[in-house]
């Protein structure tokens, strides 16, 4: 079986950044502003965008392909994870227009949605298993959002444990190019939360949700989780993310830098989280140990996703050798 390489994650963010503390919802709730950028929280800086999403993607599909040096005619396929794209058939000249400016001209594109925030990691655990069947050699995971249409232009999002930004996130998945392997993926539905419900039994039902999405990760490496040393999360505010993720031993092991500094990217979190912890070992002394591990954990309203990576870069594969 074909180890999947999760490869040149990269992104771009809006191209306007300001103060959280400014949104109209903040300064007409100030005991809401005074929670979301007090420090349990974190929020400091959001991000926004004049620009179509697709213009976005661009951006950051761009920088993967060179990262990676795969050229675009070498894309097999790209699942495009997002709930920003029209809602007609403009839709289609966007995305042809995105595969056209980024020289990718025989590849099949799929979307997913339904999952809010949790839709890109499902879409880099089904890439990771179109590679590893060899159904694709090369699966590019597009995933960016924009608040006026993800989420009807609110900015606090998740119940109030948010700040939505602009952004857009891409990976390549590939058999052959040198990346982290994919070790494994889980998802977690809890369709209850879409339906209501007191407070308590809301957080009941997500402590519920993200012991079973783990303890499923766990299960399906075999060697549970007992070597990751960060978990790459959807940027909530810093306590609601260490209150969940305590309950699954990981709580230490979240990385939370950039809750402050791009707020929640919607499904591009992970990706942009994983992609600025690579620029900052690139050149640091040491490196991974072999059994390493990192986790991108993505969260929507009634879904949960995690994938697997080994913290240890596989080399080019040669071409021999598939």
């Amino acid at each position: 079986m074909i180890t999947a390489r999760l490869c040149a994650p990269a992104y771009e963010l809006g191209e306007c950044a300001d103060p959280v503390a400014e949104l109209p919802e903040m300064l007409a709730d100030p005991a809401a502003a005074a929670e979301l950028t007090a420090p349990a929280a974190g929020f400091h800086t959001y991000r926004w965008s004049d620009a179509d999403v697709t213009e976005l993607m661009a951006l950051a599909v761009g920088r993967t392909l060179a990262e990676a040096r795969v050229p675009g005619s070498d894309i097999d396929m790209v699942i495009l994870a997002t709930d920003s794209l029209p809602r007609d058939r403009t839709a289609h000249r966007d995305v042809a227009e995105l595969l056209d400016g980024t020289g990718i001209d025989r590849a099949t594109v799929v979307t997913m949605g339904l999952m809010d925030c949790a839709t890109a990691m499902v879409a880099v655990g089904t890439a990771a298993s179109y590679v590893r069947d060899g159904t694709a050699r090369n699966v590019l995971v597009v995933t960016g959002d924009l608040a006026d249409r993800a989420t009807g232009g609110a900015r606090i999002v998740a119940g109030g444990a948010a700040i939505a930004s602009d952004a857009a996130a891409s990976v390549l998945v590939s058999a052959a190019a040198p990346g982290l392997p994919v070790l494994g993926m889980a998802h977690h539905s809890a369709p209850e939360l879409n339906l209501g419900g007191g407070p308590q039994q809301q957080l009941l039902s997500r402590i519920t949700a993200h012991r079973a999405l783990f303890a499923r990760l766990g299960d399906r490496t075999g060697t549970g989780l007992g070597t990751v040393r960060s978990v790459l999360p959807s940027n909530f505010a810093r306590n609601v993310l260490k209150l969940y993720l305590s309950e699954v031993g990981l709580g230490d092991r979240l990385s939370l830098g950039n809750v402050g500094r791009i707020a929640h990217c919607l499904g591009s979190d992970p990706l942009i989280n994983l992609a600025d912890r690579l620029a900052q070992e690139k050149d640091a002394p040491g490196g991974a140990a072999g059994d390493d591990s990192f986790v991108l954990f993505g969260a929507g309203v009634s879904h949960l996703a995690a994938v697997l990576l080994g913290a240890e870069p596989l080399p080019q594969w040669a071409e021999g050798a598939l």
